[in-house]
């Protein structure tokens, strides 16, 4: 039995839509980072419907290359999409300053990876990240698990890292 996906709200895509118009306006290149290959779907369907060409790394995308030297050499595919799970290693995005989090997952791991694939050696810019959270939702839930990893983690490395005496 295969579960049919029903879209409830279009209010993170038209969010979404109007950060991607600002970027883009600026003369720009976003990375739009989401967990859900369903979300990526209609990521790529809003930017197609919109004009806007871009490269996606998904699972089960074989050009990963490719689509990465696209986004970082062609100056007219203006967007990068990624799923956090497959795109978040071992690429560059320094083309971009901006990354939106459409959606993240608990992984303190995930995140920081696909946050470093635009903040690296060769980055001029000033990096933003754009996180999509509505109070009351997962998302706010996930993003909440994320600083209490990120706390902890500082509050070990200083407990660690002090001199002993």
């Amino acid at each position: 039995m295969t579960a049919k996906l029903v879209q409830i709200s279009r209010a993170k895509l038209a969010a979404l839509e109007d950060i991607i118009e600002q970027v883009v306006a600026e003369g720009k290149k976003p990375v739009v980072i989401a967990r859900f290959v369903a979300e990526i779907e209609a990521i790529c369907a809003m930017l197609a419907n919109m004009g806007i060409a871009h490269s996606c790394i998904m699972g089960g995308v074989q050009d990963r290359d490719e689509q990465v030297a696209r986004f970082q050499n062609d100056p007219s595919v203006q967007v990068f999409v990624g799923q956090i799970a497959t795109a978040g290693l071992g690429i560059t995005l320094t083309a971009a300053s901006t990354m939106v989090f459409y959606s993240t997952d608990y992984s303190m791991s995930n995140h920081e990876q696909a946050r470093a694939r635009i903040h690296r050696v060769g980055q001029a810019a000033k990096c933003t990240y754009v996180y999509f959270a509505a109070r009351g939702t997962v998302d706010e839930k996930v993003l909440q698990a994320l600083r209490n990893k990120a706390d902890l983690a500082k509050t070990l490395c200083v407990a660690c890292c002090r001199p002993q005496s």
